[in-house]
């Protein structure tokens, strides 16, 4: 859980920047709800490396530098977290890691960097295989860890392997190497128009990879409120994307401007009762079906079980689910609504959504 630049900056980050929303991460009570971590996307780099050959800050950006930057997000209470790539160039063509991998790791482990995500963006010599390509992962997560053992290291190995056979055998590879991957494109457009369908589309691509998923190994589905809300979306549609990436276990990285975010945002990111099933220690790994109503279940923390209701038919439609097919063994139960709070109790599931839309409950036992 934590903060990512790229959605609302990009390339334009700077350090008061940055300072400001750990800033804001504490006074929020984001940071007390568990988003601990600020780390800064493609961008920070210098467009050239020093004579050593050491990566460095921009320094019209970050004139302090970096170690200074980590000082002050450390000073908060919070972790901090760079971006690198594993070519020779990052998605924006700035210096990538390509033959430096243990310099840039003892760099980082210099500055203090408590996480590193290493991006995918091509800048590999040509005809570079897969099997290469996650060798290469594997050994700058090893250089990583030689000099920080603490690190969390975040990759994106499987992107490019998305539709390809080879994409099961990334993630496979990535669940041995790293603490979290990116099994889905990156989010966009970000209009309310397309909120939904990228919401659906990245729970398609994380629905069978639950396998791979436990303690300290996640399937990253991309980061949370991107640039909400000048991106367009609704407050249904950032509850609908914080409801899937609960059920997946993906990791919870706002990527906004905290300080814009409304008060209703604020706290549908800090609702425990979501944050709880986020963090819970498993993906889920359970689907029913009844028509176009998908219903997906893993064990809730707080008890009972934890089950999203999902529209995947066209126009409103209704399902129904008996109690059995949710892991109820008892006559009756009770759901817990976890962004509404209401609880009603049934002795079966009717649950009528309109298109695309998510129903989060927590459902137990009442006798």
């Amino acid at each position: 859980m934590g903060y990512n630049t790229w959605y609302h900056f990009r390339t334009s980050i700077t350090e008061s920047a940055v300072v400001r929303q750990a800033e804001l991460l504490v006074s929020s009570g984001l940071a007390a709800a568990g988003y601990n971590c600020v780390n800064l996307d493609d961008g920070w780099m210098a467009a050239q490396r020093a004579a050593n050959g050491e990566l460095t800050g921009d320094a019209a950006k970050f004139p302090r530098g970096m170690p200074w930057l980590a000082d002050q997000v450390h000073a908060l209470g919070l972790r901090f977290g760079l971006y690198t790539a594993i070519g020779a160039r990052t998605c924006q063509s700035l210096p990538g890691s390509w033959g430096h991998y243990d310099q840039d790791a003892r760099t980082f482990a210099s500055w203090d960097v408590d996480f590193v995500k290493v991006d995918d963006c091509g800048g590999m010599p040509p005809g570079t295989s897969v099997a290469a390509l996650t060798e290469h992962f594997r050994q700058f997560g090893a250089c990583l860890r030689q000099h920080n053992p603490d690190v969390v290291y975040s990759q994106e190995l499987p992107i490019h392997q998305i539709g390809k056979p080879s994409f099961r055998s990334s993630v496979r590879a990535s669940a041995e190497i790293a603490h979290m991957w990116r099994v889905a494109h990156d989010e966009s457009p970000l209009s309310h128009d397309y909120a939904s369908a990228m919401i659906l589309g990245h729970l398609a691509a994380v629905r069978d990879l639950h396998s791979f998923a436990g303690p300290g190994h996640w399937n990253d589905l991309d980061m949370v409120a991107p640039a909400y809300p000048e991106s367009g979306w609704t407050l249904a549609d950032l509850r609908n994307q914080l409801s899937v990436w609960a059920m997946e276990a993906s990791p919870l990285l706002i990527s906004a401007d905290i300080g814009a975010l409304p008060p209703d945002a604020l706290a549908a990111l800090k609702n425990p009762h979501m944050i709880a099933i986020d963090q819970s220690g498993e993906q889920c790994s359970t689907v029913v079906m009844n028509g176009p109503v998908e219903a997906l279940m893993k064990l809730d923390p707080e008890g009972g079980i934890a089950v999203l209701f999902v529209n995947l038919g066209v126009g409103t439609v209704t399902g129904r689910f008996s109690l059995p097919q949710l892991g109820i063994t008892a006559a009756r139960a009770s759901g817990h609504d976890v962004w509404t709070g209401e609880t009603t109790t049934f002795s079966e599931v009717s649950v009528t959504l309109e298109e695309e839309q998510t129903v989060l409950l927590q459902v137990k036992s009442t006798g």
